[in-house]
């Protein structure tokens, strides 16, 4: 024992621990290592594994460039966890390997398919698909195009991920596809996936309507053995169409009444307080069910009349400035100016094309003299059958399976599942939000096709390992900490430290432990071994 004060003690640096401690324990739970395919990789201290762990550990927490990624490597503990120079970790080294990682996409998707599945087989019983738009900055990325853009910014290039989750909302497959790819194209390869590479049988795909077309659902439904099943919902304007379909039944509800009078609606059963459901039976090989939600009525019905409103007193204020006008309007200005107006509140189809009457203005001129200027006046009518008919559908959804087997006349697949199933994609939304809110998916920061496939495949381990963490605290707190700045903060602040003692010259390093309650959650999560006072304390006579 050497003998000391604290005067002689001084700080040399600080290092992040535990957070990255944390995740790394993640990667080991679930033996990701395993899943790199051996004729892949680079075998060398600093391995393909070990860089798609740093790359993912990395996204988990502070989402870095490939460029920053050695430097925030050196300001935490994963060079003595992981036993490797942080110093191989260049430029040409990272871009090297996001290559190997893009090579072993289908060996991770088939590894965590394998993993979850002898879990939890269950959680393959409704599979979640969609597809998300992330825009890009850039010109040497093939993938990169101008398409239907889902982050509202039309004028800029993009990528599209396109991506399947299990019921628990575990990622198993997905895709980045150029970003001019029109959804409904996109199903093909996932159902042949399915069916021969992942052997699924007796399971539910869900998707949106954006992938709803009769190619799709009988590329779904074309196996004799009817390995898969689909559940998704129509357009508004297709419910009309569907036969047994009653519109009428909804021309009295108002927003005054809706809350009362639906739960009397003739032929529906309540499911939740947010929808009630008509089964409407098996047409032409398909299921419908028929659903109206009371809040959503609302809503709807609420926004249209609000929109028109709003509209007409933009009209109101026109003619007013058009009544005031010190020189001549041109008709086609104010003719794009409404028209404008109508698209972008989104109610063009509510209103007939404007009407310009021809005014005789007089002006006053300095000299006393009076000018007379050709002036305008707007007048346009509302298409009120339209927003009858549109008024019919507030509130209103259609879902579509194609679960018509029976049984002693009565569906093997109750409507309940059917809606429990659809209801449920809100996992793969979750997983959207993560992957561009919280792993940061923009700036790319790379350009070539292979590259940014391998950025979003570790952005996918990131979410995978993250959703993990979420649901095991979830289990102990009963808060969802996925898509919050919380998950990792209980593991923030135990850091480890190195300090010197400028007396005897000796140099040593401390993990600072975590707060009690932060300390209760480490070990709830059976994570207390990561506290080891064995694993970094030590001193030395060197700095």
């Amino acid at each position: 024992h050497i003998l000391s004060s604290i005067e002689n003690i001084i700080p040399l640096k600080s290092f992040s621990y535990l957070e990255v401690a944390v995740v790394n324990q993640l990667w080991e739970d679930w033996q990701i290592e395993r899943a790199f395919d051996s004729s892949e990789i680079t075998n060398s201290p600093v391995s393909t594994p070990l860089i798609a762990r740093v790359l993912t550990i990395n996204r988990c927490l502070k989402p870095t460039s490939c460029y920053s990624i050695q430097d925030w490597v050196k300001k935490t503990t994963l060079p003595q966890i992981l036993n490797f120079d942080p110093e191989a970790l260049n430029d040409d080294k990272l871009y090297y390997e996001l290559n190997k990682i893009e090579a072993n996409k289908e060996s991770l998707e088939n590894f965590l398919f394998t993993k979850t599945y002898q879990i939890e087989p269950e959680s393959y019983n409704y599979i979640n698909y969609d597809l998300t738009t992330s825009y890009f900055i850039g010109i040497k990325c093939s993938l990169s195009r101008l398409g239907k853009s889902k982050d509202h910014q039309p004028h800029r290039k993009q990528v599209i991920l396109a991506i399947m989750v299990n019921e628990d909302g575990y990622p198993f497959k997905w895709d980045v596809l150029p970003g001019n790819t029109a959804e409904v194209t996109t199903l093909k390869d996932k159902v042949k996936a399915c069916r021969n590479r992942f052997h699924l049988k007796g399971v539910s795909l869900v998707f949106d309507r954006g992938i709803v077309s009769e190619d799709n659902l009988q590329l779904v439904d074309e196996d004799k053995e009817k390995t898969l099943k689909y559940l998704c919902t129509l357009d508004k304007n297709q419910i009309p169409k569907v036969e047994g379909v009653n519109l009428q039944l909804f021309k009295d509800l108002t927003i005054k009444n809706i809350q009362e009078e639906i739960k009397s609606l003739a032929g529906f059963t309540r499911y939740d307080e947010l929808l009630y459901y008509q089964d409407l039976g098996e047409v032409k090989d398909k299921r419908y069910i028929l659903g109206i939600n009371p809040t959503l009525f609302i809503e709807q019905r609420s926004n249209r009349e609000e929109k028109i409103k709003f509209f007409l007193k933009f009209i109101h204020q026109l003619n007013q400035g058009l009544q005031k006008a010190k020189r001549e309007r041109s008709k086609e200005v104010i003719r794009d100016n409404i028209k404008r107006e109508l698209a972008r509140l989104k109610i063009t189809r509510f209103f007939q094309k404007p009407r310009l009457s021809k005014i005789n203005l007089s002006r006053v001129l300095s000299n006393g003299s009076t000018k007379r200027i050709p002036g305008y006046q707007v007048s346009i009518k509302k298409k009120k059958e339209k927003i009858r008919k549109a008024s019919l559908l507030d509130g209103l959804c259609c879902f579509v399976t194609n679960h018509t087997e029976e049984k002693d006349d009565q569906f093997l697949f109750p409507p309940e599942k059917v809606i429990y199933g659809y209801r449920n994609k809100r996992k793969i939304e979750d997983a959207f939000k993560h992957l561009k809110s919280f792993l940061k998916i923009r700036p790319f920061w790379v350009n070539l096709d292979e590259h940014v496939r391998a950025v979003y495949t570790v952005c996918v381990l990131a979410y995978f390992l993250n959703l993990n963490l979420a649901r095991r605290r979830s289990k102990y707190e009963g808060t969802d900490f996925l898509n919050s700045k919380k998950l990792y903060r209980p593991f923030k602040n135990s850091r480890l430290i190195r300090f010197k003692d400028e007396k005897f010259g000796w140099v040593r390093e401390k993990i600072i432990p975590p707060e009690p309650n932060d300390l209760k959650i480490l070990q709830q999560l059976g994570f207390s071994h990561l506290l080891d006072r064995k694993k970094f304390q030590r001193t030395t006579m060197k700095d």
